[in-house]
């Protein structure tokens, strides 16, 4: 699995996200309790657009390795874009005027502005900031 680990990584550094992303699929049904590439897994979701895969990767993660810091933090940028576009949707769906209206639009511009505070770390191709950490701090 060593050697499918290193491919995925190579692929993911290359910009070949999907082959990393099933590449890494692989490796996790193999090694179901190798918290450092269901990190992996997650952040290739993440860039993949698909937040709910990438929530339940960082939750195994966080589950095999309690206190993980770094899938912690992007578990909490995966979950602050939900809110966001949920909040989003929201505003969008209610009608002029309409007080879950208004209240969405404000409350998807405060979170987009704490996005924005916290998302400032000059990292790459997530979309939007804020931007999800990388490494694992794994060796």
């Amino acid at each position: 699995m060593a050697k499918q680990t290193q491919e995925a990584t190579s692929a993911y550094a290359a910009g070949d996200i999907r082959h990393a992303a099933d590449l890494y699929q692989s490796v996790v049904d193999a090694e179901p309790g190798n918290a450092d590439v269901w990190f992996r897994l997650g952040n290739a979701r993440f860039r993949l657009q698909q937040p709910d895969e990438a929530v339940l990767a960082y939750g195994h993660a966080i589950q095999l390795r309690p206190g993980f810091p770094q899938a912690q933090y992007n578990l909490g940028v995966v979950r602050l874009k939900q809110a966001q576009a949920a909040m989003i949707a929201s505003a969008q769906a209610g009608q002029p005027g309409d007080t879950l209206r208004r209240d969405s639009a404000r409350i998807a511009q405060r979170l987009t502005r704490v996005a924005d505070d916290v998302g400032t770390r000059g990292k790459g191709d997530g979309g939007a900031p804020p931007f999800i950490v990388e490494e694992s701090g794994a060796p």
